[in-house]
């Protein structure tokens, strides 16, 4: 599994799900324990949350405050990012931060352009604020209520609320100050897809022109055409009765009656009304497009499928010009690209058509922020909902899991979310991914696995002190972290932790707490948080962006939570 999920040869989810397949299938987990599993709170836990992070985002919430911030833009530079700083953390600490990153991207990259800035300055601080205000609290992000979950079934005492928060609030202090050093000095600047384009940009029509009978063009190659050639001019498509030929590009032939798809500016449209050699169609004759980028988050609806699949241009009027993926741009074969979480793409169409098909596939446009309508009259309710799932779990009336379930069934009673809504906020592929690795990690106890990992390094660290054994299982975790996924690596080092501290006399909670910091608190790769490949298309960025500001980071950060944790946690018990 390690190696499939470092070579990527399937999605993360998908190889969890071959891993507990297997372990399942060869009786390593009994069919108790895979039932044990659902009955797990964490999973069901966040997906509660998801569904009331989905009312804040539905009645505006969010959206009203970062517009208001982005309008000030111009006014005061270092006003707005320090408020728009103090904005991510307090929301972060409440609200799941993969919606808050989504809303964030087109409002951030509004911003940077206010500004003066290349949004490839905003994004990456922008999605590092919001891991580490995550900390905070114990819902703040997804691992810390698995940590938690996973914990609770090796027999700890559940994790209050902000239990976490003072390291939590320590952390984000030292991180936040660390990338006001390092940002400026470090982070890019980056063209995003549409300006690498260059150009292109200028195109503003879409036109259909017919190869008629006797055209001198019939048996040439649609891309060796002079015509098609000209500067300020695209071939997007030849259509063949109902065919689109875009597949067999760029060895396509002409014959009589194909429809030739182009892209062109004004002054290249109007030469086409005057040629003998091509007919323009008149009812599209002189479709005005715009380009957009749109940015592939984990609820949109391409994810997993082919652009072929898709059928964007009979469907909607609507093509891909190209899809950017982790610094490259993929121009060609487009049909068979499956699009992945964390691409960017570039759409051409009319303005009418791109927005419907961002609303029917969830897609989210980084030139401007959603335009959806919102349920701002319910906001009061939801942030009562919030204040209540916090107030009644500080005070421990009752448990968070139950507390979010019932928060959630409110805004759906109300109708606040409508079911659909709220079935879309839910990252289906997260659950499906923290559920296998909870089989995994079920196989590691049941089979003995875990005790004998343990067993093994163990006499290398009987010798350390135990402040050294907390760093040694910190940065282990975070190198893991930073390759693998995050909840994957908190479900199988959680029981690792906690039989380790066992087996050396230690308190198990305060390395508890170290591997939930040390598998979110990961910057230095795009992969390391969902949250840095979310921006890592929109930002235009190469791996080694994230490097270079977020290896600092990651030290100073660890070096940080592992002096503090024996403060607040006494690794000797008693």
């Amino acid at each position: 599994m390690f190696i499939i999920f470092v070579l990527e040869i399937y999605p993360t989810e998908v190889t969890a799900m071959l891993g507990a397949a297997v372990l399942v299938l060869f009786g390593i987990v009994p069919q108790e324990g895979v039932l044990a599993v659902f009955s797990n709170p964490a999973p069901w836990t966040i997906a509660a949350m998801f569904i009331v992070t989905g009312g804040l985002v539905r009645t505006g919430l969010i959206d009203g405050f970062a517009r208001a911030l982005s309008r000030r833009a111009a006014q005061s530079k270092v006003l707005v990012l320090i408020l728009i700083s103090l904005f991510l953390a307090s929301s972060s600490a409440f609200v799941n931060n993969t919606p808050l990153v989504a809303i964030m991207i087109p409002v951030t990259v509004q911003l940077a352009h206010a500004m003066g800035f290349a949004p490839s300055k905003l994004l990456i601080p922008m999605s590092y604020l919001t891991v580490l205000a995550g900390m905070i609290s114990v819902i703040g992000t997804s691992t810390n209520l698995l940590v938690d979950g996973v914990a609770r079934a090796q027999g700890l005492a559940p994790f209050g609320l902000f239990e976490i928060a003072p390291l939590g609030i320590a952390v984000t202090i030292v991180g936040f100050a660390t990338m006001w050093l390092l940002v400026p000095r470090f982070m890019p600047n980056r063209d995003s897809i549409t300006d690498l384009l260059g150009q292109r940009k200028r195109m503003k029509f879409f036109t259909e022109v017919v190869v008629p009978e006797g055209s001198p063009l019939i048996g040439a190659g649609v891309m060796d055409v002079p015509t098609f050639k000209r500067e300020g001019m695209r071939v997007i498509d030849v259509i063949r009765g109902d065919e689109s030929m875009r597949r067999q590009f760029p060895d396509v032939t002409l014959a009589e009656g194909d429809r030739v798809v182009l892209r062109t500016e004004m002054r290249e449209l109007l030469g086409l009304k005057d040629s003998n050699k091509v007919t323009l169609v008149d009812r599209v004759s002189a479709k005005a497009t715009t380009t957009v980028e749109a940015v592939i988050l984990p609820e949109c609806r391409f994810v997993g499928r082919s652009l072929g699949s898709l059928r964007l241009r009979r469907r909607y009027g609507v093509y891909t010009l190209a899809v950017h993926r982790r610094s490259q741009n993929l121009g060609r074969k487009l049909d068979e690209v499956v699009v992945r979480v964390g691409d960017t793409l570039l759409l051409e169409g009319a303005p009418e058509d791109i927005r419907r098909l961002a609303a029917d596939m969830d897609l989210v446009d980084l030139s401007e922020p959603t335009t959806k309508p919102f349920k701002r009259g319910r906001a009061p309710l939801v942030l009562l909902v919030l204040a209540t799932i916090i107030v009644c779990s500080t005070l421990d009336l009752a448990s968070i899991q139950i507390l979010s379930m019932l928060g959630a069934t409110a805004l759906l009673v109300t109708g606040t979310i409508e079911p659909e809504e709220a079935y879309n906020t839910v990252s289906a592929s997260l659950l499906v991914l923290i559920l296998a690795m909870l089989v995994v990690g079920a196989a590691l106890d049941e089979s003995g696995a875990a005790q004998m990992i343990v067993d093994w390094i163990s006499p290398s660290l009987t010798h350390m002190s135990p402040l050294g054994i907390l760093f040694v299982l910190y940065f282990m975790t975070q190198i893991m972290t930073e390759l693998l996924s995050n909840n994957a690596v908190a479900v199988i080092v959680t029981p690792l932790a906690i039989t380790l501290a066992e087996s050396l006399g230690l308190d198990p909670r305060p390395l508890v707490v170290a591997v939930m910091f040390a598998a979110t608190l990961a910057f230095a790769t795009p992969i390391g948080y969902q949250t840095n490949t979310m921006v890592y298309g929109p930002g235009g960025y190469k791996f080694f962006d994230f490097t270079r500001v977020g290896l600092p980071l990651n030290i100073v950060t660890g070096i940080t939570a592992c002096l503090l944790i024996p403060v607040f946690w006494p690794l000797i018990p008693g």
